[in-house]
């Protein structure tokens, strides 16, 4: 049976890593869930690995929804040029 620190020991390094980069933007962390660990400690990391993946599918969704409304606003400024280069002519 493992300890209650064994089980915070692998806990900390698992996660610590997986926050440290999260914290600088990068989400995309795959956490080692062994079954060798206790369940309460694999309960934990697939918790945190669910979490880390909504975050990456989230923030891959937005990025996609800017890059589309950058394109809108860069089609919609060429089009209002065209129509104030006309009215000037």
């Amino acid at each position: 049976m493992t300890s209650e620190a064994d089980n915070l020991d692998v806990l900390y390094a698992a996660i610590m890593p997986a926050l440290a980069s999260a914290a600088i933007g990068d989400f995309q962390s795959d956490l080692d869930i062994s079954p060798e660990n206790d369940q309460r400690v694999n309960e934990i990391l697939m918790g945190v690995q669910v979490l880390l993946d909504v975050i990456n599918e989230k923030v891959s969704e937005l990025e996609h929804l800017n890059s589309n409304l950058a394109s809108e606003r860069d089609r919609s400024v060429t089009l209002l040029d065209e129509v104030l280069r006309k009215s000037l002519e």
